[in-house]
C-alpha cells in the first residue's frame, strides 16, 4: 500500500473514527464469543462419551479465538482512548492527518461502487435459488 494515499478508509472516515469502529467490532465480538464459551462449558457437563471430545474441540478453539480478540480489543482501545485525549490532539494538531476525514477521488469512488454493485448482485442471484 502506498503510504501516501488512505483509500483503505470507507466514507471519507478518519483513522481516528476508523480505530473507533475497530475497536467496538472486536469488543463486540470478544462478548458475543464469551456467550458462545458458556454454552459450550454448558454442553460440556452433559456430553456423553462420544460428544465429549468434539465440545472440548470446539471450546479449545473458541478460547483461541477468544485470546485473539481480546487482545485485539485491548490494543485498540488503548489506541482509541489515546488518540482521543486532548493531549493526543493538542500534540499532534486537531488537523492532522489523523484526525482528517479522507476522501476518495472519483474514480476510485466509481471502481468501489462497481465493485459493492457486482457483490450484491452476486448475493441476490444466489438467494433466488
Amino acid at each position: 500500500m502506498n503510504s501516501e494515499t488512505l483509500n483503505f478508509l470507507d466514507d471519507g472516515q478518519s483513522i481516528a473514527s476508523t480505530v473507533s469502529q475497530l475497536h467496538h467490532y472486536f469488543k463486540t465480538t470478544y462478548s458475543r464469543f464469551k456467550i458462545k464459551r458458556s454454552d459450550l462449558v454448558s454442553r460440556l457437563e452433559y456430553a456423553d462419551a462420544e460428544q465429549l471430545p468434539i465440545v472440548e474441540a470446539e471450546l479449545h478453539e473458541l478460547d483461541e479465538a477468544l485470546s485473539l480478540f481480546g487482545i485485539l480489543a485491548d490494543s485498540l482501545s488503548v489506541a482509541n482512548r489515546v488518540l482521543h485525549t486532548e493531549v493526543a490532539a493538542k500534540t499532534l494538531g486537531i488537523a492532522a492527518e489523523l484526525y482528517q476525514i479522507h476522501l476518495e477521488d472519483e474514480e476510485e469512488q466509481l471502481a468501489e461502487r462497481e465493485i459493492a454493485q457486482r457483490r450484491l448482485a452476486r448475493q441476490n442471484s444466489g438467494s433466488e435459488h
